[in-house]
């Protein structure tokens, strides 16, 4: 049983907040290792962080490979014209970020904003 449930709110474009925020988690693993479970909800602008070919898609990948999840707004896609088929592989896709943060902090999750 995990001991920690910490959920991160990535919102931004920015590939400086994207490299910081792959670096903070990678951080958070080496110090908690398995007995914490990491959900990245990506809403709002961080479309680039989510589609294949991007700059961090290996590390995003390695991220998926720790059991990390890493979740898009539907909405997001519907608003930038993409389909799932064009996200990183391992990536799923929920209905609304919003509601994902406001339903897993009522569960006990952690907060934390990227950036």
């Amino acid at each position: 049983m995990k001991t920690y449930k910490a959920i991160i709110q990535l919102t931004s474009d920015d590939s400086k907040v994207h490299r910081s925020m792959i670096r903070q988690v990678g951080n958070l693993l080496a110090h908690l290792g398995e007995t914490v479970d990491v959900r990245i909800v990506c809403h709002g602008s961080s479309m680039p962080f989510c589609t294949a070919g991007n700059t961090f898609a290996g590390d995003i990948t390695a991220l998926l490979n720790q059991h990390v999840t890493i979740a898009a707004c539907r909405n997001m896609l519907v608003a930038n014209g993409v389909e799932a088929t064009e996200l990183i592989e391992g990536i799923e896709v929920i209905p609304s970020g919003i509601a994902e943060l406001i339903v897993l902090q009522q569960e006990g999750w952690s907060y934390v904003k990227a950036g």
